[in-house]
């Protein structure tokens, strides 16, 4: 590990977005706020003082990230200066094939929210989202070679529309994480019915020791993998996200370490890379309990 021992960052370059999914969390950003954007140079600036460190994943998220007018370029960024995975969470309605393009240059992989399987179900969720326009932005990826997967919240203990998106990702050679909605009383327990489901598809199985559960499945000579996040949060087992060690940055620039935590501490990148590198040690120092 590096210095700092976070190994993964989620950038957050803004807290808008165009959808208005009922069950969203925001990434845990104060949703009465203004509406925010991380600058092309903050961005820059948190790049840069990662390129000295041993991290494994830069995700960047929102928010909706295409809101941001410097994603593409915020991507390119990252994909020139850190030798890490680098991600990002997205709906995918507002890519353009121009932006496509460019990021089909970089190792960026797309993990796109997915609620539902059908188109009605799709709109009402999403608010004002259109599967058909996101399955035709899936494949315009595909083509372009960008690695594509699908995030689905898992909301409730709906037996029929989870296996119907679990099908639909295998039917499609389509990665799916399946996350149970952090703040619902009984997502612990949505495990007992999706992971009977995963089973009967199921060629090999790992725990990944970090809160995630993968399968390898397949039907009818198709294959995917799926992710079942089976968090933390849900335990308080600070052992295991310390393990996983991720921290959030708001766009403006303060520092999460809990999804369920205010974030608290602004990093301060006029005071040079040595202290924000300081204010990430002490971060992670007092990040012992839940």
């Amino acid at each position: 590990m590096g210095n700092i021992r976070w190994t993964k960052y989620r950038v957050l370059v803004t807290n808008k977005c165009n959808y208005r999914c009922p069950f969203c969390h925001n990434e845990g950003q104060d949703k009465s706020t203004k509406n925010d954007f991380m600058t092309l140079e903050d961005f820059k600036m948190l790049v840069d003082l990662l390129t000295t460190e041993d991290i494994e994943e830069l995700n960047i998220s929102g928010g909706e990230p295409f809101i941001n007018k410097h994603i593409v370029n915020m991507i390119e960024y990252a994909d020139t200066h850190l030798k890490c995975d680098i991600s990002c969470a997205t709906n995918l309605s507002l890519i353009s094939q121009s932006q496509i393009k460019r990021l089909a240059r970089t190792r960026v992989k797309f993990n796109i929210q997915f609620p539902y399987v059908d188109e009605k179900s799709f709109k009402e969720s999403t608010g004002n989202g259109n599967k058909d326009t996101i399955l035709q932005n899936i494949k315009l990826c595909k083509e372009a070679n960008i690695d594509v997967g699908l995030n689905t919240v898992v909301q409730n203990a709906d037996v029929q529309k989870y296996e119907r998106i679990i099908l639909f990702a295998i039917e499609n050679e389509l990665p799916l994480k399946l996350l149970p909605q952090i703040g619902n009383r009984d997502s612990y327990k949505y495990k007992d019915f999706i992971i009977p489901i995963l089973n009967r598809y199921s060629v090999d199985f790992k725990d990944k020791k970090s809160g995630a559960l993968k399968w390898s499945l397949k039907k009818d000579g198709h294959f995917t993998s799926v992710l079942y996040i089976d968090s933390p949060c849900f335990y308080s087992d600070i052992k295991t996200c310390r393990n996983f060690a991720e921290l959030r940055i708001h766009p403006n620039l303060a520092a999460q370490t809990c999804i369920l935590k205010d974030s608290t501490i602004k990093l301060q990148f006029n005071q040079g890379f040595q202290l924000v590198k300081n204010q990430l040690q002490e971060l992670w120092n007092n990040f012992t309990i839940c």
